[in-house]
């Protein structure tokens, strides 16, 4: 799933896909501060409803804009800080570009991969210790 700063209209219906999804992405345009500031109602959002185990990334977008014109209204930093209060993955990107996308995806992929290992491991430690570890009862 990945959340953008948008109107308040959709609030209701992203809420129901936060308990199901396995990872959540929120972007904000590094060149407005104001989608920054937006973010972070959505991450209050996510925080309280998604699942647990999901795993949650954010992403600064608009990097080539930033460069380019020397408009950056949001630092590295500030995003950084962002994510590690809501323990989230954090990467600066440029979808217009693909600078770092493919690093991001490829970080979410591979932690998304952890997570259902993490999740069969746990359901073959339960399924052994139901018989105590035996095959036959």
């Amino acid at each position: 799933m990945i959340i953008t700063c948008r109107p308040i209209r959709f609030h209701n219906l992203t809420q129901q896909y936060f308990r199901k999804a396995d990872g959540i992405i929120a972007m904000y345009d590094v060149t407005q501060q104001s989608s920054f500031t937006a973010v972070r109602h959505w991450l209050d959002q996510v925080q309280d409803r998604m699942a647990e185990g999901a795993c949650l990334m954010l992403l600064g977008n608009k990097t080539d804009v930033a460069a380019s014109t020397d408009r950056r209204e949001v630092s590295g930093a500030q995003g950084q800080k962002l994510a590690q209060q809501y323990q989230a993955e954090f990467y600066e990107c440029s979808a217009k570009t693909g600078h770092q996308v493919e690093e991001a995806m490829t970080h979410l992929t591979r932690l998304l991969a952890s997570q259902q290992d993490k999740q069969c491991e746990s359901a073959l430690r339960l399924d052994t210790s139901a018989n105590g570890g035996r095959c036959c009862k």
